[in-house]
């Protein structure tokens, strides 16, 4: 199943790069599809890692990582200052090339968990594995479109932000490749699914929704019921 994990991270690399040029070309049409990556990434959390938590034991003593998992990727995000790197172009300061890459640095160390994250789910069960893979998928699209445009927003050349698209879009297959390397245990597996929960909890109500919410279109809150709608279908046909 491992190697599944991997060619399923080797996925992302495509949609991580998707997202980038639709981020040159086709910015100001891309709020129906973070709606609908929202959905899906709360989708998997609510309808398929929660349940999968509480059937691997009392998940009751294991969701406290699950706050962990969101205040950690909550500080990463406030690190790397994503939005106030979507908000405000610093003109004219000396660090300003300095400020994006480091936002595109810290946006590559969170594609690296997600294939971390594919790799565990693949450990606990395949179905779990391949609806986390279906989620990170979909969000890495917005991975993506947000680290060319986080550069691109900070004075740096057309030529480093291809970089730094390359960099994330590798990352969660180097994170994937990573896992192979572990043999987990049934007690970790539960922890670190739980952390992962809230992962995409945070991803999904944090991060990509509020950036959909942007363009004030009613067709947003439609795409992210599909989003969730399509994740509950999927897990129940996996899960069947």
């Amino acid at each position: 199943m491992q190697p599944l994990a991997v060619t399923l991270a080797c996925v992302t690399f495509f949609s991580t790069g998707l997202g980038g040029l639709a981020a040159i070309r086709f910015r100001d049409h891309m709020h129906l599809l973070l709606g609908f990556s929202s959905g899906a990434v709360l989708g998997v959390a609510l309808f398929e890692i929660i349940p999968e938590i509480f059937n691997l034991r009392d998940g009751g003593d294991v969701m406290p990582f699950a706050a962990i998992g969101f205040l950690f990727f909550f500080a990463l995000e406030r690190y790397t200052a994503m939005h106030r790197a979507r908000e405000h172009e610093h003109a004219g300061s000396a660090h300003t090339q300095e400020f994006g890459i480091l936002v595109a640095a810290g946006l590559s160390i969170h594609s690296f968990l997600d294939g971390v994250a594919i790799g565990v789910g693949f450990q606990t069960s395949i179905h779990v594995g391949l609806l986390i893979a279906l989620a990170v998928i979909s969000h890495d699209l917005s991975d993506g479109l947000n680290t060319v445009t986080v550069v691109l927003a900070h004075e740096n050349p057309l030529n480093r932000a291809t970089f730094w698209l390359l960099i994330d879009a590798l990352a969660p297959v180097v994170g994937a490749l990573s896992s192979l390397t572990l043999t987990l245990s049934h007690d970790l597996l539960t922890w670190l699914l739980a952390f992962f929960v809230g992962s995409f909890l945070f991803i999904g109500a944090s991060d990509l929704l509020p950036e959909a919410r942007e363009h004030n279109s009613p067709w947003v809150a439609v795409a992210t019921a599909g989003g969730m709608l399509a994740m509950y279908l999927t897990t129940r046909a996996v899960g069947s």
